[in-house]
């Protein structure tokens, strides 16, 4: 299990030790926990340790990255260091029931079977549309069996590695943060693998607990949003009429919306950086 962490001393305190619990349902089948720590400034790394020196039934690891870069960098990190040929991955606000891997696992059996995200309560499994010429998450709602989804969550999710390690990873095209999960989902659905979602996998996801006005400026955040949602649009279009849509709409947001054509060229210089 892989837990991500920036400066996340405060949510570590509350919920690491739930994580901690869960580990002992020998159904969740938990060998390790590894903190990956994006070069925090508290002292989450400190409390880590001292957690770590008090459990006896299985190894909790910190991995520090000497300078903060960002999310997909800390999950690849994370997957990369695991032991397991499962990898479950929970963001700093996201608290597990007891046995939220009990009906997750056995989806593995099926080899084409990428990813299984949790269930937060509050949403359905991921799912995307094409509307207005670009590519959009559809509400969906929480259901009582398991279902496809279009990606899995990356801050609540169980992920098979060898797959993780075929796709690349997380690209990192999207730090520090927003939209590299999708990114993930969709390729790994190119190549013929599934992510599920499955209701009996129960979290508690307190969403924004890190991203926040208090962590970012709103503006710098609502900006990344906007570019890495353009940048996963082009990644995305495939078709004449996608590339049409898009053309049209993209043309009338920057009318309308003439502040938008900076989220057009800070995502033009983006993707021409990372070729």
């Amino acid at each position: 299990m892989v837990i991500t962490c920036w400066n996340g001393e405060k949510l570590l305190r509350e919920n690491l030790p739930k994580v901690i619990d869960a580990s002992k349902n020998p159904e969740n089948k938990i060998k390790e926990i590894i903190v990956v720590d994006d070069a925090s400034t508290d002292d989450s790394v400190e409390l880590v340790q001292r957690l770590a020196s008090s459990v006896q039934h299985l190894v909790i690891r910190v991995i520090t990255h000497e300078k903060n870069y960002g999310y997909s960098t800390t999950c690849n990190t994370g997957v990369r260091e695991a032991n397991g040929e499962l990898v479950a991955i929970l963001n700093l606000d996201v608290i597990p029931e007891n046995n939220f891997l009990v009906k997750a696992l056995p989806h593995f059996e099926d080899e084409k079977v990428f990813a299984v995200s949790f269930n937060e309560g509050r949403f359905g499994p991921g799912k995307l549309g094409w509307k207005n010429g670009f590519l959009e998450i559809i509400p969906s709602a929480v259901s009582e069996k398991s279902e496809i989804a279009s990606w899995a969550s990356g801050g609540s999710s169980i992920f098979r590695k060898k797959i993780w390690e075929s796709l690349g990873g997380m690209d990192e095209i999207y730090l520090p943060f927003y939209f590299e999960d999708i990114d993930l989902g969709l390729r790994a659905k190119k190549k013929g693998f599934l992510c599920l979602w499955e209701p009996g996998s129960r979290v508690e996801h307190k969403h924004e607990s890190t991203i926040n006005k208090d962590n970012f400026d709103i503006n710098f955040i609502n900006s990344i949003k906007e570019r890495n949602h353009l940048m996963l649009t082009w990644r995305n279009i495939n078709s004449p009429f996608r590339f049409l849509s898009h053309f049209f709409n993209l043309l009338k947001r920057c009318l309308l919306k003439p502040g938008y054509l900076k989220i057009v060229l800070s995502a033009l210089k983006r993707s021409i950086e990372a070729v």
